[in-house]
């Protein structure tokens, strides 16, 4: 097995309208000082689901050092939106060059309909089936980012909100979550990320089709960090050391059935381990997953850092 690594420039990221980036600039952050923010959402893909959509109602901000918070209601009121629409650098839009005080803020909070038994939070499984999703207090404390950023006096920042619904999506207990039934609905326990436009690169690649065998459920793993022994997303407990993935990407069919790729946008500038498996991944269960050996790869501000994954010589 081969693996080539190299950069190119940055491209697809920038798609119809839906993505906005924009460099942050300016100064500092007094009490009358204001500046633009742009905020998208963008998803990681989950299995078994042909769409995820989240009413969306409005954005909350905590500046720092300030106990109120300042609620940007969304235009429309309230937006749908179907997050598997929204993938491999594709994003939508929440709010655009709006104003506010300049500063630090402490955190973002995202405010969604989840009322029972109203089709406003839903999710559609491969079998057609409509089930219910349920976001614990999505619509009271809302889907909360504690990580803050620092908005600069008379300039603009964009940010994106990352999704990543293949460790969010959970069956209730007692459901099979075969992809078939969903009688209680579903659950979202969101794992967000908030990532700032300017600084961000991309991961993509090509798989030989040789190394996507029967039964292979095709997946790049992505983690934080040089030298990580790679291993399956699970629940952190006390007793289980946190070594989940910072990103899953699914392999895509390319050039009919000869090759697969993959795509992850919005990949902060750093160094990365990046794995290949054909495993089945439960995110509440502790799975055994077979890798290919991995890469490290350097990502850059506005590049592509592309790792092929070849099968080895016969």
């Amino acid at each position: 097995m081969g693996i080539a690594a190299r950069s190119t420039f940055f491209k697809g990221a920038l798609v119809v309208g839906c993505c906005v980036f924009a460099a942050a600039c300016g100064g500092g952050g007094g009490q009358g000082d204001t500046g633009r923010l742009s905020l998208s959402v963008t998803d990681a893909p989950v299995d078994d689901a042909r769409s995820v959509v989240v009413q969306f109602r409005g954005v909350a901000f905590k500046r720092e050092g300030e106990a109120p918070e300042t609620v940007q209601n969304l235009d429309p009121t309230p937006r749908q939106i179907d997050l598997l629409q929204f993938q491999e650098g594709r994003a939508a839009l929440l709010l655009d060059d709006v104003t506010l005080l300049a500063g630090r803020y402490e955190w973002v909070r995202l405010i969604v309909d989840n009322e029972p038994n109203v089709r406003d939070s839903y999710l559609t499984l491969e079998s057609g089936a409509e089930c219910e999703l349920r976001v614990p207090s999505g619509s009271e404390s809302g889907l909360k980012l504690n990580r803050g950023f620092t908005l600069p006096a008379d300039g603009s920042i964009a940010l994106t909100i990352d999704f990543d619904l293949r460790q969010s999506i959970h069956a209730p207990p007692g459901q099979s979550g075969s992809g078939v039934d969903c009688t209680q609905g579903y659950l979202m326990r969101p794992t967000l990320r908030l990532v700032d436009d300017a600084n961000v690169g991309a991961i993509a690649g090509r798989v030989d089709a040789a190394l996507v065998t029967a039964g292979c459920l095709p997946k790049v793993y992505v983690f934080d960090g040089t030298g990580v022994t790679p291993d399956d997303i699970e629940e952190v407990t006390a007793t289980t050391p946190d070594v989940d993935p910072l990103l899953v990407a699914g392999v895509n069919i390319v050039n009919g059935a000869t090759q697969y790729a993959y795509r992850l946008a919005f990949v902060p500038a750093g160094n990365y381990t990046v794995a290949f498996t054909c495993g089945d991944d439960d995110p509440t269960n502790d799975d055994t997953l077979t890798f290919l050996p991995a890469q490290n790869v350097t990502v850059q501000i506005n590049l592509v850092s592309t790792v092929d994954f070849t099968a080895p010589a016969p």
